[in-house]
């Protein structure tokens, strides 16, 4: 009885390790999917402000939220087609602060009928 006891405690020591790193995984994995999702609202909201001719970096930023918006990248730019384009990147929030994350990235047209039109 006294081995059984000791034994289930060896076990948990080398169990706790792994629930929590898959704990720690499944968060790091929803912080970059929230940030995906809010590099994409970013861009579409930068796309309706450049269709009416306001500042789409100002519209993107302020979509993001403070703690995304630092050190994110938000671009106009033109594709091939003619058509305007408003791209945003976002650094992923770590779990590990001194880790710098990767860069996610979202795209978002302008619609045509907007695209030189004056308002």
């Amino acid at each position: 009885m006294r081995w059984s006891a000791g034994q289930a405690s060896v076990e948990l020591v080398a169990v706790v390790p792994l629930v929590a790193l898959a704990a720690a995984v499944v968060v790091q994995v929803g912080l970059a999917a929230h940030a995906w999702g809010a590099a994409r609202e970013a861009a579409r909201a930068g796309a309706r402000a450049e269709s009416v001719h306001a500042p789409a970096r100002q519209a993107a930023r302020r979509m993001l939220g403070d703690d995304l918006a630092r050190g994110s990248v938000v671009r106009t730019h033109d594709d091939r087609d003619g058509g305007e384009h408003v791209s945003v990147r976002v650094r992923v929030p770590m779990i590990l602060p001194w880790v710098s994350g990767p860069m996610v990235s979202a795209d978002a047209a302008v619609p045509r009928d907007a695209v030189g039109a004056v308002p």
